[in-house]
């Protein structure tokens, strides 16, 4: 589990992410799953170690989640820098409460219930579903 500044192109970070998550679906097994990004999701809160994400200004923060063989990627918009917080299936915890919580390794991101739970509710269920089937070994 870790954030990468993402804004620009840096291919040892690739390296480091595709190392722990698994290389980026091909188009063909995008077409399969139906899909590996959810829509954009009104962030809410973050916990402490994550607060240095929060916007400097005032204003809605979005991010948007992107499936890989092992984990998932949530990428973090900050004004104009993108962030992305890599969370493997065997660190994963979704909760659905007055938010929908993504858990991490102690760290999480509350997302906006009633804008974004409706619009990506398959994409959370596929998610699950793939943490459940998931086998490190394989």
């Amino acid at each position: 589990m870790a954030i990468y500044n993402i804004s620009y192109t840096d291919r040892e970070t690739e390296r480091l992410i595709n190392t722990e998550l698994g290389n980026p679906y091909s188009l063909l097994h995008k077409i399969k799953l139906n899909g590996i990004g959810s829509r954009r999701m009104i962030i809410e809160n973050f916990s402490t170690n994550m607060k240095h994400l929060v916007l400097k200004v005032s204003g809605i923060q979005y991010a948007n989640i992107e499936l890989r063989p092992k984990g998932i990627i949530i990428h973090i918009n900050q004004g104009v820098y993108t962030y992305a917080w890599t969370v493997p299936f065997f660190r994963l915890s979704v909760y659905n409460g007055d938010f929908f919580t993504i858990h991490g390794n102690g760290n999480f991101i509350q997302f906006n219930k009633e804008k974004s739970w409706k619009e990506n509710r398959t994409f959370l269920q596929k998610i699950i579903r793939m943490k459940s089937s998931y086998n490190p070994t394989k």
